[in-house]
């Protein structure tokens, strides 16, 4: 039997701390509680007093946040389950940086699964996925095409069985289903697969330059060649494969091809 795991709540508002203290009890009884705190001062404190091994952090505080309490430690040797009740794009923002979160009213059996994850890992979170997750929750939203970004400077995260790996961006050719898996092919080294379907993939890069033009692939417009037109035509990739465009993506592909060449300011 696994050993009991030690943690502590950091949330402002009392209700979401007994009730996710009640759900513990019920769905996780591994895990024990010991100690909340309702701020991130009291919460650093809590945190040096009972070295837990996993806690429980909102994000949005008065006063200081939840990054704000993580930075405060020179290293984060401890396991984090952000809890949030930020919606859509956040969600987005989570999944790019392969962080674990739980949505208010939080779900007992999403609950379970995240400190299931944790206990199996045993790990405590990277400061690059940290990073990443800050870069993505800008609360900044526009219209699709408007909000595109640029890949540049940008970082994913990938959890693999092996680790997570981080990838720039602009090394990512194209995305790959492979039925319940991801195949991500990059510029360089051997290709990673992910345990997740392309089309959490597709609303995480939905933001870049990134379309899935098939039910099987999400390209990076940076790397295509050439399109040859056609029913819905062909994209030839910077590593020479050849990807069909499906005839109904293929307006929409178009008008973000062009999209992207005036933003880019080059043409290939």
């Amino acid at each position: 039997m696994n050993p009991s795991l030690r943690a502590v709540i950091i949330d402002d508002e009392t209700n979401a701390r007994e009730a996710l203290t009640n759900l513990i009890r019920i769905v996780s009884p591994e895990v024990t509680i010991c100690g909340e705190a309702r701020n991130a001062d009291s919460g650093i404190e809590l945190i040096r007093q009972q070295r837990p091994n996993l806690i429980f952090l909102d994000i949005q505080m008065p006063g200081k946040s939840g990054f704000d309490l993580l930075s405060s430690f020179e290293k984060v040797d401890f396991g984090v389950i952000f809890t949030t009740a930020y919606q859509e794009y956040a969600i987005r923002a989570f999944r790019f940086s392969a962080i674990d979160y739980l949505l208010k009213p939080i779900d007992p059996d999403e609950l379970q699964t995240a400190v299931g994850k944790f206990r199996d890992r045993t790990g405590s979170v990277n400061p690059e996925q940290l990073k990443i997750l800050q870069e993505q929750l800008e609360p900044v939203r526009a219209p699709r095409l408007i909000t595109r970004k640029r890949n540049d400077n940008q970082r994913i995260a990938l959890p693999t069985a092996e680790g997570i790996h981080f990838v720039q961006m602009t090394d990512i050719i194209q995305c790959e289903s492979l039925g319940s898996y991801t195949k991500f092919h990059l510029v360089k080294g051997p290709a990673i697969v992910v345990s997740r379907l392309l089309k959490e993939y597709e609303e995480i890069l939905d933001n870049y330059y990134f379309f899935r033009v098939h039910q099987s692939n999400i390209i990076n417009l940076e790397h295509i060649k050439r399109y040859v037109k056609g029913d819905g035509g062909q994209v030839w990739m910077s590593d020479n494969t050849e990807i069909e465009v499906s005839r109904r993506r293929k307006e929409e592909f178009l008008s973000l091809l062009s999209d992207f060449y005036v933003n880019s300011g080059k043409l290939k």
